[in-house]
């Protein structure tokens, strides 16, 4: 009897980064959870973590081994001093605000790497009990597994040694559902030093082989200030240097960091820079975490490793919209209609429906599919497979005549697969982590009675106007189309 091959449902990414990087950060975001992530041992057992605190700090949240610590009444007069860093190192160009040569003195200035005398930075005084080996796991979002490794800020050897040694153990190991997928390596740009010779030597002496490396860097906001101030002083009046300073700080980042990071002996595969993390709007948090993941899946070449991380990540619905137009189900189906009779052409598809949907893990792998049965006169759905395509079907029928009936066939195929993309995405956020075919049902209903449809059919129009009879499956179709959806996303509404 063949042995059954157990697909992995799981994706390991190992984050590594010094304290207060902002690593607690960005796991919430792409995880979409507010609260700690829960925390086991190797061989599944729950582990309680007991953090070591100073007298005179007291922590606020604790997520797994990194403790999120309380606002201290001094964070206003720290964001004075680092509004002062700012304007010092711009207007100072040969300053330095470390006795050791930092990696990065100043933006306007060339970038140095070279070795750093004492690398190795004081432990965080609310570092609690760590070990890589440890998972982490949000329970909101139970496709990924998380390791942390405090980075190489105290006992720099024997950390390089033990992640050293727990990525060829995990890139090494036969089963795709224990190996280690990714490495997020974050570097707090808010820092006087991007990068400590320890972790210069991580990057070239550790060969990670098929995983890869993406260098995150955090806190992109504070070169924002520096760029601001670099402009001011060019004479560069307030609101039009306030306007320019993000692209001006990526563009000094370009310029003068990027490249030294790719001339080490192992260099990242992708770089993410990260902005207004810790106070930015939902809608920011989560195209940051849309990028991340991007990039992530990006680095990746395995087709099966790039599946298994867009169906982990269920909270990034962004990205499974993306990848629900990039599969060219929708195009290549418009495609297929050119040769349709538009009087008679009925453009609810199940089967491109299903395939939208499956685009959605929370849509696809529903635990309630058996418990919802939907019949009607023109479209009978007795299997689970297709009662979700169903209840779209249902909700959206009135859309033929009302809006439809004018289009041609292909462009009622795009308006109809850009409406399950959209509604898929709104079932989520409807009710996240616990998505219903009752929410696919609301969602629709939703989609027809907004102006959404309206929205959708007039976008539709204009950027197929100077090609109404094709080609669809083309990347300039794919790219207007996943600018349709994302545009009309019922996030909010």
């Amino acid at each position: 009897m063949t042995e059954k091959i157990v697909r992995p449902d799981r994706f390991r990414i190992l984050i590594i980064g010094r304290a207060n990087a902002g690593k607690t950060t960005i796991l919430r975001a792409v995880c979409g959870a507010e609260g700690e992530p829960n925390v086991y041992d190797q061989d599944g057992n729950e582990v309680q973590i007991t953090p070591e605190v100073h007298p005179e700090e007291t922590p606020d949240v604790v997520a797994g081994n990194e403790v999120i610590a309380q606002k201290p009444l001094r964070s206003a007069f720290r964001k004075t001093l680092r509004s002062i860093r700012a304007r010092l190192l711009c207007s100072a160009p040969d300053s330095v605000l470390a006795s050791d040569p930092p990696v990065v003195s100043n933006l306007g200035s060339p970038l140095h790497l070279g070795e750093i005398s004492n690398p190795i930075l004081s432990p965080s005084s609310l570092r609690g009990e760590h070990n890589i080996e440890y998972s982490l796991m949000f329970p909101s979002s139970p496709g990924f597994v998380f390791h942390d490794s405090r980075g190489f800020e105290s006992g720099a050897v024997e950390e390089l040694r033990l992640v050293r040694e727990f990525i060829q153990k995990k890139a090494s190991l036969g089963s795709m559902k224990n190996q280690l997928h990714a490495i997020w390596y974050c570097f707090s740009t808010d820092s006087n030093r991007f990068m400590t010779a320890a972790e210069q030597e991580f990057f070239n002496t550790i060969d990670t082989g098929t995983v890869p490396v993406i260098a995150i860097f955090t806190k992109f906001d504070a070169l924002d200030a520096i760029a601001f101030s670099m402009l001011s002083e060019q004479g560069v009046p307030f609101s039009e240097a306030q306007k320019r300073a993000p692209e001006h700080a990526q563009e000094q980042f370009d310029q003068n960091l990027l490249p030294l990071i790719k001339q080490l002996a192992h260099p990242p595969r992708a770089v993410v820079c990260l902005r207004n993390m810790n106070n930015g709007s939902p809608a920011v948090i989560q195209k940051a975490a849309s990028e991340l993941i991007e990039s992530t899946g990006a680095t990746l070449d395995d087709d099966a490793l790039k599946v298994l991380l867009v169906q982990a990540q269920h909270v990034n619905v962004e990205l499974c919209m993306k990848a629900a137009v990039d599969s060219e189900v929708i195009t290549i189906a418009a495609k297929d209609a050119c040769q349709e009779d538009p009087t008679t052409f009925d453009p609810l598809q199940k089967e491109l429906i299903r395939e939208i949907f499956r685009r959605f893990p929370y849509i696809w792998c529903l635990a309630n599919l058996a418990s919802f049965f939907t019949w009607n006169d023109h479209y009978p759905y007795a299997t689970q497979d297709n009662d979700r395509a169903g209840a779209f079907m249902d909700a959206i029928i009135p859309l033929i005549s009302s809006h439809l009936n004018s289009m041609s066939p292909p462009l009622q195929i795009l308006s109809v697969g850009c409406a399950a993309v959209i509604v898929a995405a709104k079932a989520f956020w409807m009710r996240p982590g616990d998505t219903g075919l009752g929410q696919i049902t609301d969602s629709a209903t939703q989609y027809m009675e907004s102006s959404t449809a309206d929205h959708v059919r007039v976008a539709i129009l204009e950027a197929f106007k100077d090609t109404p009879s094709g080609p669809y499956d083309t990347s300039e179709s794919k790219a207007a189309l996943i600018e349709v959806v994302l545009n009309n996303q019922m996030v909010l509404a």
